[in-house]
Order: structure tokens, then sequence, then C-alpha cells
């Protein structure tokens, strides 16, 4: 095999699928970057048999072939060659020799003749979309699920459509995050429930992609499929909570406050967070005041007013920190509302002058 490509292309190659390897005792292979030459074309694949992606990069090929090798070490590699435009590689004896105009490094492979191949799925249950906007939904909130796999359900965001709208919703039990995005009528979403761990590599390959992609239903697993890259995941095989009937209908006090004042407050307010991560709460429309506080016996204590607009009742209730501060990037508008339904009862996050994002977090007990 020997190829001559643009660099930038290839680290960017690189860069979609790197994450997906890593060391994996019973299979060794797994650790390593696919990279097939022919036809004028690249084709690099990861895989982690849960998440798998192919991406294809055009190539002068002089010689076909097939390897498997370390990926991050080339990446790392081609980062220490600034100024290079172009690479060849050239496989030779258990090794590619990876060149340019200042250069050359030996990398040494492994047979390509073990690493799997990724699965393109045949099914008539297809669907064309515009990828940003799944990014949208996935983005909003793929962070609030579950890190225990004991429930799979609940370790991954479940997608649906309804009436003119694709809905995203994922939930840990202890806070919710429902994300809802405006799609074309044509559009028939089938409903899916995908391992949030797998998100972020959807959302890196899905970023950078421009025109609609092609999402492709089975049983057990999803493709997505645009001009230069395919992906598979493996989707969860049972029935999402039925989240509507927890989310408060009625709310006791309500504050209204700049979202940039309020992410200032708890990223200071984080340094005094303890171990348990408590924030504690304070809104008393009787005293026209809005305030959050930390406190740590190792550190010291914190407490920060915000500027708000106050309705209902006087309720001190704490939450935890994180769970406050991670939805507030998936707020798309400048003010945020912070509903209260009651003490020890949640509290649900909204954008003021959008509803399409709606965040319940559930207060801590201590």
């Amino acid at each position: 095999m020997k190829i001559e490509c643009v660099k930038d292309k290839l680290v960017e190659a690189l860069g979609k699928i790197e994450r997906l390897t890593g060391k994996h005792l019973s299979l060794p292979i797994l650790s390593c970057v696919y990279l097939k030459a022919s036809k004028n074309e690249l084709v690099l694949r990861a895989t982690n048999l849960d998440c798998g992606i192919e991406v294809y990069i055009p190539a002068k090929i002089s010689g076909e072939g097939e390897v498997a090798f370390q990926g991050s070490i080339l990446t790392s590699l081609l980062s220490g060659t600034p100024k290079e435009k172009n690479i060849t590689i050239e496989s030779k004896d258990g090794s590619i020799a990876v060149s340019s105009s200042l250069n050359t490094s030996i990398i040494k492979t492994q047979s390509p003749e073990d690493f799997p191949t990724i699965p393109k799925l045949d099914t008539d249950k297809v669907v064309e979309i515009d990828p940003q906007l799944l990014v949208r939904g996935f983005k909003s909130v793929w962070y609030s699920a579950s890190i225990s796999t004991v429930k799979p359900e609940l370790a991954s965001v479940y997608v649906y459509k309804d009436g003119h709208e694709l809905i995203f919703v994922s939930t840990d039990s202890f806070r919710l995050a429902e994300k809802r995005v405006k799609v074309k009528d044509s559009v028939q979403f089938p409903p899916v429930i995908i391992p949030a761990k797998n998100i972020p590599d959807i959302i890196r390959i899905l970023e950078s992609t421009k025109g609609d992609i092609k999402f492709f239903f089975d049983k057990n697993q999803i493709g997505i499929e645009g001009k230069d890259f395919y992906l598979m995941s493996r989707v969860i095989d049972a029935t999402f909570p039925d989240y509507k009937q927890i989310i408060p209908k009625v709310f006791v006090s309500e504050a209204l406050a700049l979202k940039q004042d309020v992410s200032d407050a708890l990223k200071t307010a984080h340094v005094f967070a303890d171990k348990f991560n408590q924030l504690s709460v304070s809104v008393h429309p009787s005293k026209k005041t809005f305030e959050i506080a930390t406190r740590n016996n190792d550190i010291g204590e914190f407490k920060s007013a915000i500027d708000a607009t106050l309705s209902g009742q006087d309720l001190d209730i704490n939450f935890n920190h994180r769970y406050v501060s991670d939805c507030l990037q998936a707020v798309e508008s400048d003010s945020v509302s912070f509903s209260l339904s009651g003490q020890n009862k949640p509290m649900v996050i909204h954008g003021v002058s959008d509803k399409s994002f709606t965040y319940l977090v559930m207060p801590m007990n201590r």
C-alpha cells in the first residue's frame, strides 16, 4: 500500500474516530485504527463494538491495501509537522512509513484481517434529516442520563416524534432534561433509545456535517450516513419511563434571572461546594431576595445574591450544584426561570422566552 493525502484532512478524520479506540484486553485490535486504500479514497475505521465510525477522505493511491495501527501515534506525529501540507504513507514489513518533505517515521502495525467490519443496515426505515437539528437535541439532554448501566434505558437518550417536533429526553431519576426541536412534518422518525456513552461521538461527527444525512433504524442498531462518513450505534431494546407524569404542573414560587448572572454565581459557588455538591437555593419574594449558597467545612462558605424577578412563597431548598449548573448551556434564551413546586419537591428550569427546553431537578434530602 502506498498513498499520498492532505495532512489536515487525515488529522481531521483521525480526530473524529480516535476516541473510540482504547485498551481492550480481550480484543487488542480494537485499540487500533483501520485504514484501507482503494479507488482514490482512504477509509478510516474505529469501533468499540458498541459504536463504530468510518470516515472517507480523498487520496492519491499508488498501491492499494489495508493496515491497522495505533491512531494516537499518527495523530501525535502529524501534529508535530504544522508546516507540512501533504504526507505519504507506505506499508512495508509489518509497519507503515509516514513521510513528509522533512521527516520520515515508522509505525508498527497489526493484522488488518482481525479488525471488525461495521455493519451497514439493510432496512427500509430511513429518514433524511438536517444533522444540526440532532446536534441541538443531543447536546441539550445527554448529560443528564445515568452513568450506571443497571437500567440501560436510563443510561440513554430517548428520541421520538410528537406532531411537528422531535423530542430528546434523558433522566437518571434525580434529574430530567427534555428538548423539543421542530422538524418537517414529512420526517417520520421512529422512537429510539440510544446509549448516552455513544452520543458524544455522534455529536462530534454531525457538528461539522453540512447537508442532510440519512438515519437508518433497526431493532438493535441505528446507522447514520453522510457524504464522507458512516456511523453505527447499538440501541436499547427497552421501554423508556413515562416521564411526563413527574413534571409538576403547578408552582408556588418562581425566580426569573439573567442566565449569565446565575452562571457566574454558580461557578464561584462550585469552589466552596462540599463532597455532596450541596447548593442552597433561597427564593424569598417577601424580602425580594434570590440567593444561592455553598459551604465546605474544610474551605469556607459562599453566598451570592442574584438580581431576579420573584413571585410566590418564600422557600429554602437544597439541590445538587452540578445538576443545576449542567443545564444552563442548553438554555438558549438570555434569561432563565426557576419554578418551585414546594418544599421537598422538584424544581423546573426553563428559558424565559424559549419553552423548547425543560429541565427538572430533584431536591437533596440532606
